[in-house]
């Protein structure tokens, strides 16, 4: 699933249930999941057997911490990720990020999550621009962590999990002439037969942005 999701309704949903949480977990649980959003410039369009050669399996995720948090700040941060999926009932997908203004402190409301991006950098630079936009201090933002694959390394082309997913279990399936078409600033994505298809369906997908362009193409 993509699109944009607030923590503050899933504390709206703790505190009129019956699941009870403390000050302390209800700055963590405000925690903004942000769509979708990337940076990099789309390569050329590549073949099927080219592009299945570089992405990377979906079974899990990978946590990588920043190492400027405290064994305590890593530890909250440990126990955000697992928490968030739980009360979402979505997996905090890669690519990944959550940014952190140092000067405030890791509980407050400026740390701020963005999942289910294209690239590392789409999520850092998603995550980062919601905690500057929510941070009150003079401060800069910092990644506190990073969402990726296991085993993550630097590959020709990425997609988010839900896009990789597609692309093994449509893209790969369909026979004939077939596209696959991503958004880099908002992570929509789509396939269909045509070029002109594709780029349609991601377009209208893409909350108003104009940058869906064929990554893949056979």
């Amino acid at each position: 699933m993509r699109g944009v999701q607030s923590g503050v309704a899933v504390i709206k949903h703790l505190c009129l249930g019956k699941v009870r949480v403390g000050d302390e977990m209800r700055m963590i649980m405000a925690v903004i999941l942000v769509g979708c959003v990337a940076t990099a410039s789309v390569a050329q369009p590549m073949g099927e057997r080219a592009a299945t050669a570089e992405l990377i399996d979906t079974s899990g995720i990978g946590l990588q911490l920043s190492r400027a948090l405290t064994e305590k700040e890593a530890a909250t941060i440990k126990t955000l990720i697992p928490l968030i999926e739980q009360q979402t009932g979505t997996k905090a997908k890669f690519y990944g990020a959550l940014a952190y203004a140092p000067d405030e402190g890791l509980i407050s409301n400026a740390l701020q999550g963005a999942f289910n991006y294209h690239s590392v950098e789409a999520a850092d630079a998603a995550a980062l621009a919601a905690c500057a936009a929510a941070k009150t201090g003079a401060g800069a933002c910092s990644i506190a962590a990073r969402i990726l694959p296991p085993g993550y390394q630097r590959r020709a082309i990425s997609l988010s999990l839900d896009a990789t997913q597609a692309f093994f279990d449509k893209y790969r399936p369909a026979t004939g002439n077939k596209y696959f078409a991503i958004s880099r600033s908002t992570g929509a994505w789509a396939l269909g037969p045509s070029e002109g298809g594709a780029l349609s369906a991601c377009t209208r997908d893409a909350r108003g942005a104009n940058d869906c362009a064929i990554l893949v193409k056979d």
